[in-house]
């Protein structure tokens, strides 16, 4: 029986090999390890990315919304960070172990005397603090089961167009550094040396069913659980609103399955591939498109700042990442 308020589910809309859109053109479908295929499409201006991006919303409007996750390569899975990290020797008796620490450590959280009145979480259900603490650690750092999404295309475009670097002292910082084609690649007299990846990036667009309202910044579809972070969080809590942030998961925490349970590929209906040098174009030079914004200091993020300062809740299996 479903519940009432869910919305029927229905396969999502795929762009179509055959869609004709100017400065925009198809170059294969992208295999997926679990069998499923999406179609990449290259686009070569500001107004054909705006236009195929709204050719997969307006055709999947009857069945839910398409969010972006910006990429600088393309992969065979869709995983959370959680498990993703945990590839190749992932094995059902592994994810019983990182299940048991990351609920250890919602739970270190939820039962902390100051953190969940930072978080505005004291009046949630049990379930629903869970899921709104899961997510404020995916979006700062650590590893969870949850994906990161963003319903801003620039801001996907940023992120594909930028790579994170560790800087190693006393501690790791890290930083984004924006991706360069390299210099030889512009003279056409010279061979092409460099890999396809040094080129391009990629913006998945990855389609989820109209799902109940759980909470607010929380829907529920049959098979996830999708967190838009500027409802379920105070603005204290400044790099999700900065971002334009949500954070979607599968529903069941199952342990008694592989890896592929926990796969996001099925939801892609459709991949972007920009050369780099056209997002650098298209971005520009703005303040909003910057590390410093999308990234707040913790002298800006009020939330980042409690978080880092917690070190009693955090080890060395979950720790809060710092940025320069």
């Amino acid at each position: 029986k479903r519940k009432r308020g869910v919305v029927s589910m229905t396969a999502p809309v795929k762009l179509k090999e055959t869609l004709t859109i100017h400065d925009t053109m198809f170059i294969k479908q992208h295999t997926f390890s679990c069998g499923h295929k999406a179609p990449i499409f290259e686009v070569n201006t500001m107004h054909a990315l705006n236009q195929i991006i709204g050719h997969a919303k307006f055709n999947n409007r009857d069945y839910g919304r398409v969010l972006y996750r910006g990429q600088c390569g393309l992969y065979e899975t869709l995983l959370p960070a959680l498990i993703r990290n945990n590839i190749p020797s992932m094995s059902t008796a592994s994810i019983e172990t990182i299940t048991k620490r990351i609920s250890n450590q919602l739970k270190r959280i939820i039962d902390d005397n100051k953190l969940p009145n930072e978080l505005k979480i004291n009046n949630d259900t049990q379930e629903t603090k869970e899921w709104k603490v899961e997510a404020v650690l995916q979006h700062y750092g650590i590893p969870t089961r949850f994906i990161d999404l963003v319903d801003n295309h620039w801001v996907a475009l940023w992120m594909g167009l930028h790579h994170i670097e560790e800087i190693k002292n006393l501690f790791s910082y890290y930083r984004y550094q924006e991706r360069i084609i390299p210099y030889a690649e512009a003279i056409p007299v010279v061979p092409r040396l460099i890999e396809e990846k040094e080129i391009y990036q990629y913006i998945l667009l990855v389609a989820f069913p109209n799902g109940e309202f759980q909470a607010p910044g929380i829907s529920v579809t049959d098979k996830h659980i999708i967190v838009d972070l500027r409802q379920a969080l105070p603005s204290t809590f400044l790099r999700p609103h900065a971002q334009h942030a949500l954070v979607a998961k599968v529903k069941e925490n199952r342990i008694d399955v592989d890896k592929s349970y926990y796969d996001f590929a099925e939801n892609v209906v459709g991949i972007i591939r920009i050369r780099i040098d056209r997002s650098h174009n298209w971005i520009g030079s703005g303040q909003l498109l910057t590390q410093d914004n999308l990234f707040p200091p913790a002298a800006y993020d009020n939330g980042y700042d409690i978080l880092l300062s917690r070190t009693d809740l955090f080890d060395e299996l979950y720790t809060i990442i710092k940025y320069i």
